[in-house]
């Protein structure tokens, strides 16, 4: 199922559907509704945006925040949702969300981190293609102030371009081969979140998205041990790695350098290289989806064509209508 696509005049509802806003990050948040402005896009944030939970940890109950997913989506005069950033408990909304709603209202769902749990359980519930994307903040260093970001965001929701993802730098194979599959993922945390719920994804024929951001080596064994526990490797046709934050960012090696007993530096994909070592999918490391990072702006549920052997990865579905 796809959503529209945005055209200008079209109001984006911001929501937080985990992590509450911050008073320092409204700055940020304003700074990317001015940009939205001058492409032709109108803002609103939902009802309970600036709330906060009794822990002070989420953007108001999980009531709260599922009634904002809700509403935005049977609100006419809304044309995309946007949800500000990740966090951690995105995952006690899922049952109050109405999945119903969004099959007879289907919108274009931004996010990305935890917000890829929400995109995992709307997509497998009502089959809407939804978007890994960068959080609706600009400054900083985050995603949106790439140039490719911006690019690729008004290629994806305004055109509807199906293209092969452009590189921003040079990709790196981790095992040849071409397969092709649906997208399904992104942050590795937020699919085992998943795990034994009814929304965990179909992984039958499809190719893993993985990325992360602040994981060091024996978390990544564990939860990519766990995925291979629950059988998502078998079913499967290839992977393609993300920007790992934790494990490319300059200042971050510096303060928890990546490695190995003997003092070797150690690679996220060294790692899941070792963890599917007994499976001969494809694996093709790149650097346009994840935090911190050039995004290419992922529909999550479309199929597409991986060839790690020449470094290739071409959507051939369309994502918006």
């Amino acid at each position: 199922m796809l959503p529209n696509r945005l055209k200008k005049g079209d109001t984006i509802g911001i929501i937080t559907p985990s992590k509450p806003i911050l008073k320092n990050q409204k700055m940020i948040i304003n700074n990317a509704i001015k940009y939205l402005k001058t492409i032709g896009l109108n803002t609103v944030f939902s009802k309970n945006a600036f709330l906060k939970d009794k822990y002070g940890v989420s953007g108001g109950t999980a009531k709260e925040r599922a009634n904002d997913i809700n509403n935005l989506f049977s609100d006419k005069k809304i044309n995309a949702i946007w949800c500000v950033q990740g966090g951690e408990t995105a995952n006690e909304i899922l049952d109050l969300i109405d999945y119903e709603l969004i099959k007879k209202n289907p919108k274009i769902f931004l996010g990305k981190s935890d917000i890829d749990l929400l995109h995992l359980a709307i997509n497998k519930k009502t089959g809407l293609i939804v978007f890994h994307s960068p959080d609706i903040k600009i400054g900083k260093k985050l995603d949106m102030d790439f140039k490719y970001s911006k690019k690729w965001f008004i290629k994806r929701m305004f055109n509807g371009k199906i293209d092969k993802i452009e590189k921003s730098t040079d990709w790196k194979i981790i095992r040849n081969g071409s397969a092709e599959g649906k997208i399904v993922g992104c942050n590795l945390s937020s699919i085992l979140k998943l795990a034994g719920t009814e929304y965990f994804p179909n992984f039958k024929n499809t190719i893993l998205f993985l990325e992360g951001y602040m994981s060091d080596i024996k978390t990544i064994i564990y939860k990519l041990t766990q995925l291979k526990q629950t059988g998502v490797f078998e079913k499967i046709t290839g992977i393609v790695i993300g920007y790992i934050y934790g494990f490319q960012d300059k200042k971050q090696l510096q303060q928890n350098p990546k490695l190995d007993k003997d003092g070797n530096k150690v690679n996220y994909e060294d790692i899941i290289l070792d963890i599917v070592k007994n499976y001969n999918f494809p694996i093709l490391k790149i650097n346009e989806f994840g935090h911190c990072c050039p995004n290419a702006i992922l529909p999550i549920g479309v199929k597409v064509r991986l060839d790690a052997t020449n470094k290739k990865i071409v959507i051939l579905e369309n994502c918006v209508k």
